[in-house]
């Protein structure tokens, strides 16, 4: 990886950071809209913006989440474990939007591993933590798509990392 893409990378999990801690109130729990999501769908973009991504999850996770360590395992991987097949299934001619559902869909099923973390921990309900961990990710990305569709016309988020 080039000292830019690095850069750029570093930039996104500071933003996914910041985003994370000043929304740290809806951001974790079976009941969670967590606004920093959003930069998921950079992915579309350039599969390398992956990385900036996953550290920003890891280390919000590291510093806000309350359940420690479990949050690093299932946060983390169910972040790393999406990106992956998003990555398999994303073709050279989609569209931007098709991106974007494809993005929301595969972050808002992988909600799964979520829920079995907070059944495991907090002894919460699988089926309602599941319900309602993927239905604030589905809002998230289904509402931050046309933003994050206008911001990659002022910025040209695929240019920044050619």
């Amino acid at each position: 990886m080039n000292t830019r893409k690095m850069v750029i990378n570093t930039i996104i999990a500071a933003l996914y950071v910041a985003m994370t801690g000043i929304f740290a109130f809806m951001s974790f729990g079976a009941i969670q809209f967590r606004v920093s999501e959003m930069l998921n769908h950079l992915v579309g973009y350039h599969k390398d913006y992956k990385y900036g991504v996953l550290a920003g999850v890891f280390i919000a996770n590291l510093i806000f989440s309350t359940l420690g360590a479990w949050d690093l395992v299932f946060g983390f991987g169910q972040t790393l474990i999406s990106f992956l097949i998003l990555e398999k299934l994303f073709k050279p001619n989609d569209s931007e939007m098709k991106r974007m559902m494809m993005t929301a869909l595969v972050f808002t099923l992988t909600m799964v591993l979520v829920a079995i973390e907070l059944y495991i921990v907090l002894d919460l309900p699988f089926w309602f933590s599941f319900a309602t961990a993927a239905f604030g990710e589905a809002v998230v990305l289904v509402v931050s798509a046309p933003l994050m569709k206008y911001l990659n016309k002022l910025i040209g988020f695929a240019e920044k990392m050619a």
